[in-house]
């Protein structure tokens, strides 16, 4: 009686170990997967034409599991072709991991950029179609490129005030040095 006990008792053990050993072995092969070499997404947060100066707003955020040290940034806002906005410098920002910064640039825009965002703020055309491109360079991954389509539009009781919505991202890849 006393060995079937030990016997069964060694049985309900080696099934608890090997039980223990399975789950350990799925913990380590299903464990999360950390995205790395993902570009930015980069939008405009805010828009705005006041006293003949354009202020663009740009959250840059970080798709990746792991933290992103940005020194160069190139964001190109077009509309119908036109350069709306350009910032094309070195520039030094960390992000940390599944988060986001601000980015502003202020500008003195030219007759036909201006006039355009008056057309949107006096509501002569509803939306603005824009491309957001460019690319950023990274201590990680090098340059890392992107491109978004969207419309600007007016942000009510601000005069001179835009935002924007997203309508189609592409081309978010990984670029060779040049």
């Amino acid at each position: 009686m006393e060995f079937r006990k030990l016997i069964r008792t060694a049985r309900h053990s080696w099934v608890l170990l090997s039980f223990m050993a399975v789950s350990m072995i799925a913990t380590v092969s299903c464990g999360p997967n950390i995205i790395k070499g993902r570009p930015p997404f980069i939008s405009i947060s805010g828009m705005s034409l006041i006293d003949d100066r354009l202020s663009a707003d740009f959250d840059i955020s970080n798709q990746n599991g792991v933290p992103m040290k940005i020194t160069m940034i190139d964001i190109t806002v077009t509309v119908n072709e036109v350069e709306l906005t350009r910032e094309n410098r070195a520039f030094e920002l960390e992000i940390g991991a599944n988060s986001a910064e601000e980015v502003s640039v202020e500008e003195l825009p030219d007759e036909f950029t201006r006039e355009l965002l008056e057309s949107l703020a006096n509501k002569e055309v509803k939306s603005l179609p824009f491309d957001l491109e460019g690319r950023v360079r990274t201590v990680e991954d090098g340059f890392l490129a992107f491109s978004h389509k969207g419309h600007l539009y007016p942000v009510p009781g601000k005069p001179g005030h835009f935002r924007s919505a997203v309508t189609r991202s592409k081309g978010l890849r990984r670029e060779e040095d040049f």
